[in-house]
């Protein structure tokens, strides 16, 4: 922290006293109109290194002709005055033994940055009347809402003398032998003002207030689990992210995402956001019991307001149900970054291409079985599929009147379901990826999804893609472009990697977490880029060091390894090798 030098200056009109400040740290003294607060170093009151305090975060300011003093926010995350939140542009009124806090974290009290206001203008107009009373202090009631016992206790001793106050002490201590420990505590577990002014000074000689006051600071453990860390507030209208399932307010985690992808937690990349319906339900319980904790009218509206999440953000652009013989409704995954939003499971009923009412309504007359009969039906207008080589799409097959069907993963069409005679016929096309058993059309007849890439191929066939290097390599795309370099260097592609690889299976040098996979396996985009990553990061770590350059090789390795969380950001994968396993917390 910077305080401005101190020279031939105008007399003071009031001064901060820094809470919990080690013993010798000088006070603030106010002398300009406007006093201003951030981290920015051209701020009155400077904190460089803390990131939590807003680079302009407020300033003080006192009305010259009427004396008041105000306190405008203009930070990012507001101020606290007091326990009450102060949002941007929002003004509040400062009076004589208010307690500000520029970083407020209720479940990290360690990192909070709190000022108590003294005015020293009202201290000169009563220092007279003070003096003729007798010194007898200052009176809790004038010292402001209550203050933690913690903060308290660094406050100077001019303002806690009450070492000519003894009536008082009895008084409490008499009322604390005879009342229960729960009538003694706020309904908002904070402590009584009365009980933290009057005894800080004696807290060694009185063990039995030092049990009271340790009972009334004690934390709430569900209101600190139901705390939303950026407005430091009950949540409301929670989100949770995916994959982290860290959970915000909807409007707070609004204004976040503008600025960042990333989880404001973990910094995690956000894949999904999602409503938690269980956190709501358990604050609007949670209030009910505690109803002096709920938000006011005009904070619901502000946040309501702020919230940017939209409906579409909630739902991912492929979220659809496979048929009832399938019996599932799990979501599915993108398999492109091209996305057919014309498909949908609320479409008009669509008839298999090889049922015979599909036949009738194009006009097409059936195939009569033989060796010379017509192949299958002609595709609908607009259909492109991405039939594979050397695969005729169906022949002459027709389904039968009560034949069952499943529908594509992929597309969403209906196929007839012919998994149980390709056991019998090999010659009969797969329809399902031997690792998650979804059924595919790709190899029986060709998808028509737009910009299926072919959703089901053997392994050593499947096209996955120009970019399915990006962030290859546990999301690290320092590792990934390191390893396209090398390739690139070489004249290689992501495919003769693949072939390259997938010998090494065959002989046993590289391992599978799935030991049914091999070049021949018939598997879908999804199962196929899973193991290609697999097979991917022992191809990387199989690299000579000598192939690499020094800046590669001269890096530790990092103790968390693969498993790192913190290897997506770019400094810390540049920083450390990831290309190995823990070391730390193994067990």
């Amino acid at each position: 922290m910077e305080h401005p030098g101190e020279g031939e200056q105008p007399q003071p009109w009031g001064r901060l006293l820094r809470l919990g400040a080690e013993e010798g740290e000088p006070h603030v003294l106010l002398r300009k109109p406007e006093w201003t607060i951030g981290r920015r170093r051209g701020c009155d009151l400077s904190f460089p290194g803390n990131k939590l305090v807003s680079g302009d975060h407020c300033k003080i300011t006192v009305d010259e002709k009427s004396g008041q003093v105000s306190l405008e926010d203009t930070s990012t995350n507001g101020t606290v005055i007091n326990k009450l939140k102060v949002v941007k542009k929002q003004t509040c009124l400062l009076q004589t033994g208010d307690v500000i806090y520029l970083v407020y974290r209720k479940s990290e009290p360690e990192h909070n940055v709190a000022y108590l206001y003294e005015s020293l203008n009202e201290k000169r107009g009563t220092a007279q009347d003070s003096s003729a009373s007798g010194g007898a202090g200052v009176s809790p009631k004038g010292s402001g809402p209550p203050v933690s016992r913690d903060e308290i206790s660094s406050v100077p001793s001019a303002l806690l003398d009450t070492q000519e106050a003894p009536s008082p002490l009895s008084e409490l201590q008499d009322r604390e032998d005879s009342e229960p420990a729960q009538k003694r505590m706020r309904g908002d577990r904070e402590p009584n003002p009365n009980l933290c002014l009057l005894v800080t000074d004696q807290c060694d000689t009185h063990p039995a207030l030092e049990d009271a006051r340790a009972a009334a600071v004690k934390p709430d453990k569900m209101e600190e689990t139901l705390t939303c860390i950026i407005c430091q507030d009950l949540l409301h209208d929670c989100v949770s992210l995916q994959p982290c399932l860290h959970t915000f307010c909807a409007a707070c985690y609004s204004g976040w995402m503008e600025r960042s992808s990333l989880c404001p937690t973990c910094r995690c990349p956000v894949e999904r956001i999602c409503k938690n319906h269980i956190l709501n339900n358990l604050v609007e319980a949670y209030l009910l019991q505690h109803p002096d904790k709920s938000r006011s009218e005009e904070d619901v509206r502000g946040m309501a307001a702020r919230n940017k999440i939209t409906q579409d953000m909630l739902q991912p652009r492929v979220r659809r149900s496979f048929s009832d013989e399938e019996g599932s409704s799990e979501d599915l995954l993108a398999l492109s970054d091209v996305d057919s939003e014309s498909s949908d499971v609320s479409q008009p009923y669509v008839v298999c291409r090889q049922c015979p009412e599909y036949r009738r309504q194009a006009g097409q007359p059936l195939p009569c079985s033989g060796p010379g009969s017509a192949q299958g039906a002609p595709q609908a207008s607009g259909d492109t599929p991405s039939a594979p080589a050397g695969v005729t799409a169906a022949q002459d097959y027709v389904c039968s009147l009560q034949g069952s069907h499943v529908t594509c993963t992929c597309c969403f069409q209906p196929m007839p379901d012919r998994r149980a005679e390709r056991e019998q016929d090999p010659c009969i096309a797969p329809q399902q990826c031997a690792v998650c058993l979804q059924p595919f059309c790709h190899l029986y007849w060709g998808c028509t999804r737009t910009g299926c890439l072919g959703c089901l191929a053997p392994f050593c066939e499947l096209n996955l893609g120009d970019r399915c290097l990006d962030g290859v390599l546990s999301n690290n795309n320092y590792e990934s472009d390191i390893l396209k370099n090398y390739l690139a260097a070489r004249g290689l592609t992501w495919k003769n990697m693949l072939t390259e690889s997938l010998g090494a299976l065959q002989r046993g040098v590289f391992l599978l977490s799935d030991y049914r996979v091999t070049g021949n396996t018939v598997l879908c985009y999804c199962c196929g880029l899973r193991s290609f990553r697999e097979l991917t990061y022992q191809y990387r770590q199989n690299i000579p060091a000598s192939e690499l350059p020094v800046a590669v090789t001269s890096r530790p390795d990092c103790y968390w390894g693969r498993n790192c969380r913190t290897q997506v950001k770019a400094h810390h994968a540049m920083k450390f090798n990831h290309i190995c396993e823990q070391t730390r917390f193994k067990n």
